[in-house]
């Protein structure tokens, strides 16, 4: 096996691995978001702890949880930062560009899905997030005299399809995307539009080349921050009410923040930032079908064409980035 051949093969796998991560997050967060697992899973495992039991009074607002998710995402950057020896000096600049479009753009990213995680399932939500990339595109043909390609148009005409057919699974038979999917399905592409906004501040604000752990430590402590005092002026702030979602909570950090960045970042090295970009679109799917397990979400054949479309949209667009560059 040649050495090229054997990185890409590395790279592969760390970014399945890495997608795989970022698939397990969302049910960990509407685990905590609904106050524990469902019966009908928790019956599959014999003998489990009744704390893990969902009850709606354990439930968390959606403030406090995003807001001790980017409180452990901080502390983890802080760690990983200074056992790679890196530096935490920015400039005055740095800081009020870290803090408002770092930690302000990935907040209202983490609370608008959140906020869609309590009206459509996770899976679905994940997907119509991922139209992020084609947002991207227009913010940048808009704003950054970027050209819509002919190839970048279809992925345009491609992910609208898809989420006009997800909009019709949901008018036509609105409980199998969740309680209420004429207000999930808009937080969801908002929550895209927000990374879009997030993405783009990383690529072009001054920030943009500094070492990642240690720009992770502004962001998501920012974020954390924001959170918090959002939730303390809306009456919304809570501690974790028990020992178990302390543990989603924690657990939900590991895999986004420490296991799933690295790996993704370790696949971005070996098979260069588009085609990681591009494999990533397997993020959607991991979650489609965790939540399918866990929280019984419903794959309706229209709902699964549109979630198709949606992501096939995404991976054009990213082609169509790596042609532009």
């Amino acid at each position: 096996m040649t050495s090229a051949k054997s990185k890409s093969i590395k790279g592969i796998i760390f970014v399945v691995l890495a997608s795989m991560c970022y698939g397990i997050t969302p049910i960990l967060s509407n685990t905590a978001l609904k106050g524990g697992l469902p019966a009908d899973f928790l019956a599959r495992f014999p003998g489990f702890p009744r704390v893990m039991l969902l009850d709606p009074a354990n439930a968390m607002p959606n403030e406090s949880v995003v807001g001790f998710g980017m409180a452990i995402a901080c502390v983890l950057s802080l760690l990983a930062c200074l056992v790679r020896g890196g530096s935490l000096k920015v400039s005055g600049r740095q800081a009020l560009e870290l803090s408002l479009f770092g930690g302000g753009g990935f907040t209202a990213t983490m609370l608008l899905i959140s906020y869609a995680y309590l009206s459509i399932p996770a899976g679905m939500t994940i997907v119509l997030n991922f139209t992020y990339p084609l947002i991207v595109a227009v913010i940048s043909a808009l704003f950054f005299k970027d050209k819509l390609r002919p190839l970048g148009l279809l992925a345009l005409a491609l992910a609208i399809a898809g989420v006009a057919l997800i909009s019709g699974a949901a008018g036509s038979g609105g409980a199998a995307l969740g309680t209420d999917p004429a207000l999930g399905i808009p937080l969801a592409l908002l929550s895209g539009l927000a990374y879009a906004v997030y993405f783009l501040a990383g690529r072009h604000a001054s920030y943009r080349d500094l070492e990642t752990s240690c720009a992770n430590v502004y962001i998501t402590g920012s974020a954390a921050l924001i959170c918090f005092a959002v939730a303390i002026a809306a009456r919304r702030f809570r501690l974790p009410p028990n020992w178990f979602i302390w543990l989603v909570l924690l657990s939900s950090g590991i895999l986004g923040y420490m296991v799933g960045l690295r790996l993704l970042l370790m696949g971005i090295r070996l098979l260069g930032s588009v085609t990681a970009s591009a494999l990533n679109t397997l993020e959607p799917v991991f979650a489609s079908v965790t939540s399918m397990l866990v929280f019984g979400e419903l794959m309706t054949p229209v709902k699964a064409a549109g979630a198709g479309l949606v992501l096939i949209g995404a991976l054009l667009s990213i082609l169509a980035m790596k042609r532009r560059e």
